[in-house]
């Protein structure tokens, strides 16, 4: 029976834990194998990013702001609006020569007087969007690419005078999944709280 009783509460620990990580963590964290560094910005900066150009009017926010109620997944996403010029955001990944992957991310765009962006893999460009009108629901842009070595994704952008919002970006190679060790050491983590519980009752008896 205690055996049993041991049992429910690593699982209800287990179970905890998961959700707690799943309320903090981004989609893209969730994705085997992602490549991209802070995919859905949820450091509440840019870090592991590279910006340029014209950046001073993008941040990284969260809750509603302008149109949009919220991140795509997480807590936070990216709310680009460069005025007058684009600005850059760019990340150099290492990836496996001749290994396929896909390269994802999820925009959001109420087309304001002027709006672009484009997304690039080694310079060659997969999306080129003029006055895109989503509204405020996210929209997922897939592409299949193929890594040498060292691979750059890179996101150019402006938004006269609003702003475009960008979040959970991945790169994954195309082969099956595996489990996240993050989830085994949660598990764990369980199994440890729930022992400790058992010992403390135990005592307490």
């Amino acid at each position: 029976m205690r055996i049993l009783n041991l049992l429910v509460l690593v699982c209800a620990f287990a179970v905890m834990a998961l959700t707690l990580r799943a309320e903090s963590l981004s989609t893209c964290d969730s994705v085997a194998g992602n490549l991209v560094a802070n995919c859905g910005f949820e450091t509440g900066d840019f870090t592991g990013w590279t910006t340029g150009g014209n950046f001073e009017d993008s941040e990284i926010v969260t809750g509603t702001y302008y149109a949009y109620s919220g991140a795509n997944s997480g807590t936070y996403y990216a709310a680009l609006g460069p005025n007058g010029s684009d600005a850059t955001l760019s990340q150099t990944l290492s990836t496996g020569a001749g290994t396929d992957y896909t390269l994802a991310f999820y925009l959001a765009s109420i087309g304001d007087e002027f709006t672009d962006f484009s997304a690039y893999w080694n310079g060659t460009q997969l999306l080129s969007l003029t006055d895109p009108n989503s509204e405020t629901v996210y929209t997922l842009y897939t592409y299949s690419v193929t890594g040498t070595g060292t691979d750059t994704i890179q996101f150019d952008f402006r938004d006269d005078p609003g702003f475009t919002a960008l979040d959970d970006i991945s790169v994954a190679s195309d082969a099956s999944p595996v489990p996240e060790p993050g989830t085994f050491s949660l598990l764990f983590l369980g199994l440890g709280l729930g022992i400790a519980f058992m010992g403390r009752q135990r005592l307490l008896a």
